[in-house]
């Protein structure tokens, strides 16, 4: 079979043309594509560089805010960042929610990321300086961080040598054999132990609750924390809360106590005598950094001891109460004022407390969950720290204890 030839009219033979034309008039301009995509690419590192700077600077106002917060506070930031973090729980429960849309518009907002059913707690972590804000809270709240010593633990185990015996160095006669002095020391293990507990709040978050929730929850966990810290620091007995002895506990088993004549086992036997003696008990260095710790219903007891013309007892001196010229220092977590009997218990301590270490792992972490607590549709936030306690000096702490019997 023939093939018939192909036959173009005026108008395709004229538009065919101008096309060529086209690509003719356009190549020098296709040349040049690798100079403009360069171009480009450069333009992107600028950008780049830009949102970096950018970052920082988010981060600098956030410090810079952060430290003019109101004291017992987080910022703004850090509390709608803590609901933001329950609210996600929420929404990726797979539950009914009211508003879903509003609110996945308000989590992606705070959060900067997309909620999913697939996304857990760990894909939402506190960022570093909202953690530290927590953290600040409970050194407000607490007293072991205020006068203990925190040290960060890089492992979940740590030893740090203590020094046992110490010493003196002596004359040396001319041209005779220098004596060698070898201190003795000690290991201090610090185990980190895990402590915490969970946070309830409802379920039905909206706009204008979001910092107040927020702040709620900051302001709960920190004083928490701050309490279990104190509880482990000052007054566990090594069976409770770990296998860690707090100091009315070291004290005893170190045998750095005084404790008060027979038939005397209350709390409000507590003579000047006593409180005088416990200070000839520490190693001469802690007297100089030394401070009385006890519960602050103590407070009325001490006034009774401003008897005649004898004013120990100030209640409100230049640095705050005084005990013959020695700070005291108010600790909840201590054994309060009582006039029931309680036998070999420290209930007072003098010393210097910056020698017991809190070791802490890291800072606080929250988790959350939709399901736990289904049954009264409420969000539960874990909030978890990881520290121990380490006394490294025995002689730095003393303590009166009541009467065996």
């Amino acid at each position: 079979m023939a093939a018939v030839p192909l036959a173009f009219t005026e108008e395709q033979i004229q538009e065919f043309q101008g096309i060529l034309g086209e690509i003719k008039g356009g190549w020098a301009e296709l040349k040049r594509l690798p100079e403009i995509f360069g171009g480009l690419k450069q333009e992107n590192e600028g950008l780049r560089k830009d949102l970096t700077e950018v970052r920082r600077l988010m981060v600098a106002r956030s410090s810079a805010s952060s430290q003019a917060r109101l004291p017992g506070l987080v910022s703004d930031d850090c509390a709608r960042h803590l609901t933001g973090i329950a609210l996600s729980a929420r929404l990726r429960s797979g539950k009914q929610v009211e508003n879903v849309d509003y609110l996945q518009g308000l989590a992606k907002d705070i959060l900067g990321i997309e909620i999913k059913a697939a996304l857990t707690a760990t894909d939402i972590p506190l960022p570093i300086e909202y953690s530290g804000q927590v953290v600040e809270l409970v050194s407000q709240f607490g007293a072991a961080r205020r006068y203990g010593t925190v040290y960060p633990l890089g492992a979940g185990t740590v030893k740090l040598p203590q020094l046992k015996t110490d010493p003196a160095f002596g004359l040396v006669a001319q041209s005779a054999v220098v004596p060698e002095k070898s201190p003795q020391t000690a290991w201090v293990t610090f185990n980190a132990e895990k402590y915490g507990g969970l946070i309830r709040v409802p379920s039905e978050l909206d706009a204008d609750s979001i910092v107040a929730i927020g702040q709620f929850i900051a302001r709960y966990a920190a004083r928490q924390m701050a309490r279990i810290e104190d509880v482990v620091f000052f007054t566990n007995d090594g069976s409770t809360f770990g296998a860690v002895e707090g100091l009315t506990k070291s004290t005893i088993t170190n045998a750095k106590v005084t404790q008060m004549a027979a038939t005397k086992t209350h709390y409000n036997d507590a003579t000047l005598a006593n409180l005088r003696a416990i200070r000839a008990i520490v190693d001469a260095a802690a007297i100089a950094m030394g401070s009385y710790y006890m519960h602050p219903s103590f407070e009325q007891h001490l006034a009774g001891l401003n008897t005649a013309g004898d004013k120990p007892y100030q209640a409100n001196g230049a640095q705050g109460a005084t005990l013959d010229g020695f700070p005291i220092r108010w600790v909840d977590v201590l054994p309060a004022y009582s006039a029931a009997a309680n036998v070999s218990k420290v209930f007072i301590l003098f010393g210097d407390v910056s020698f017991q270490y809190l070791g802490v792992r890291g800072g606080v972490r929250f988790d959350t969950s939709a399901d736990a607590a289904f049954v009264t549709d409420e969000i539960l936030i874990r909030a978890i720290e990881r520290f121990t306690i380490g006394l490294m000096a025995v002689g730095a702490i003393s303590g009166l204890e009541t009467a065996a019997s």
